[in-house]
């Protein structure tokens, strides 16, 4: 699990391309990891750096994300499963998966993930992918 907490401090310092390495890492020590998954497959799919997204990629990911937990899967990896799909151009599955994320959301008492959820749901209807604000490095 090293690798995947270095992942995330890599990925809140704006260092992105070094938190997929790291992610990566992770899923070699552990496949087994839907978060890691389910994370990995949220930076490929939303970063801002064109370089850095890999639908497909993603897709694989967070479907396997989802797999691995079954029908205990929270609203976030639905979520993270519509941004991957919608990057990979896959509209109608990225509404279906982003209805989802809605549900699992309102169904856990979720409230606050409404706005968001639905905000990239009508982004995927109207044909485009989610983006992530870039992340301003700490100054030193």
């Amino acid at each position: 699990f090293t690798h995947h907490n270095l992942a995330l401090a890599l990925a809140r310092q704006g260092r992105a391309a070094e938190a997929v390495a790291a992610f990566r890492a992770a899923l070699r020590y552990n496949p087994n990891l839907p978060i890691t998954h389910d994370r990995l497959a949220w930076l490929l799919a939303t970063h801002p750096d064109d370089t850095l997204r890999n639908g497909p990629e993603a897709v694989v990911l967070a479907e396997r994300a989802n797999l691995l937990l079954k029908e205990n899967s929270p609203a976030g990896f639905a979520d993270t499963l519509a941004a991957a799909y919608a990057e990979a151009g896959r509209f109608p599955e990225a509404e279906a998966a982003a209805r989802r994320a809605q549900s699992l959301a309102q169904a856990a008492g979720l409230t606050q993930l409404a706005a968001p959820y639905q905000s990239r749901l009508e982004l995927y209807r109207a044909r485009l992918p989610y983006r992530t604000p870039p992340v301003q490095p700490a100054p030193p």
